[in-house]
């Protein structure tokens, strides 16, 4: 049996979602207002960068979602349940708790630098951090990837008509991406009587999560594998249309813009409205730009394989680079346009080097990155 070719743009959209988010995480810096508990604000922000993280926020880790859902199911069977856990262990599970007892912390400690709280980081360590303090920094995501891998693998286990499953080349009907839609917003309303779009909570120490996003991170890993199963992005299956999907993500896009630049939703028929947006502009956003990397940026390339190969070395030591240096950054007497910039672009390249000529080449890294 020949295997399928391979999705470049994939891996390519892949690496761009991982590129914006540190354009999301260096515009929060300064952005106006900056959340109080974010690691380095500047008080000369914009709202320009306010506009940015709004609409750079809500697409991101759902595209990362389905790109992983995507490939899932087919990796599961090709390794088999066991090979398939292994491997999830070894590249998920492993670096998570890693980062979660020694990364996050060193992350976290920026937001006591940048405010010049007089503790030292032993005393956070041992105290602050794993009370009031905790949290994953952006190794949340891999754990809760991890869990996603582990209900599937627990599924198909449990499921023979999942097991006799095979892709089909199946044209998606309207009403999959409006009960989608339904499914995805519903799941946030649920959350809003007590959780905003925006808030965190940790569940145990295992997780960290926006209990009010939840039913995005199970929703786009759950349709990433139901796309895969009927054969969308296929030489011959379904093809997001980038006119339609552009109209939608631009028309989307302003109308939640539109709410969220208005104020933060704190009540639930508020928070309600916030959700529906999120979750149109969301879906709209994500298949507009499948259609455009599909259609125009669907090469291996070498800049693109690079960054492709990269990607997760880069997102995981991002943080320990780009919060130091917005906190350096602070006196520097530059708009905050030329900021963003300088913050963007060297802590790309600081991250790509690393992943590249460390993390992708020490022994037992190797196989992990």
């Amino acid at each position: 049996m020949s295997e399928k070719p391979r999705l470049f743009f994939l891996d390519n959209l892949r690496a761009f979602v991982i590129v914006m988010v540190i354009v999301l995480h260096a515009s929060i810096t300064y952005m106006i207002p900056a959340p109080t508990w974010w690691y380095v604000v500047d008080p000369h922000g914009s709202a320009l960068f306010t506009i940015v993280v709004l609409l750079v926020d809500v697409p991101l880790m759902p595209a990362l979602f389905f790109v992983a859902g995507y490939f899932a199911l087919p990796s599961l069977v090709r390794r088999g349940p066991g090979g398939f856990l292994r491997e999830k262990l070894v590249r998920l599970a492993l670096p998570w708790a890693f980062a979660v007892v020694f990364l996050a912390p060193l992350a976290t400690y920026m937001t006591y630098v940048s405010r010049h709280v007089p503790t030292g980081y032993l005393q956070f360590w041992t105290h602050d951090f794993w009370g009031p303090m905790f949290q994953q920094s952006v190794y949340w995501f891999l754990g809760v990837l991890f869990a996603c891998f582990v209900l599937l693998t627990w599924v198909y286990l449990a499921s023979t008509r999942l097991q006799a499953s095979t892709p089909r080349v199946e044209q998606p009907r309207p009403r999959v991406f409006v009960a989608f839609l339904a499914l995805t917003a519903a799941g946030s309303i649920l959350a809003a009587p007590y959780f905003g779009l925006d808030d965190w909570r940790p569940l145990s120490i295992l997780f960290v999560v926006q209990p009010a996003r939840v039913a995005f991170y199970a929703g786009y890993f759950i349709l990433g594998i139901y796309a895969e199963r009927r054969g969308w992005l296929s030489a011959t299956g379904f093809r997001p249309g980038l006119a339609p999907w552009g109209w939608g993500c631009a028309l989307t896009g302003i109308a939640y813009l539109a709410v969220r630049m208005s104020g933060t939703p704190v009540t639930v028929p508020e928070r309600a409205v916030a959700a529906i947006l999120f979750a149109a502009f969301c879906l709209t956003a994500i298949m507009a730009g499948l259609a455009v990397f599909q259609r125009w940026v669907n090469g291996a390339g070498r800049a693109w394989r690079t960054l492709a190969a990269n990607s997760f070395g880069i997102y995981y030591v991002h943080p320990l680079i780009l919060y130091p240096l917005a906190y350096f950054l602070l006196d520097l007497p530059a708009p905050s346009l030329v900021k963003v910039t300088i913050l963007i672009v060297v802590t790309l390249a600081a991250s790509l080097a690393v992943s590249a000529l460390i993390l992708r080449r020490l022994p037992g890294l190797r196989r992990v990155f």
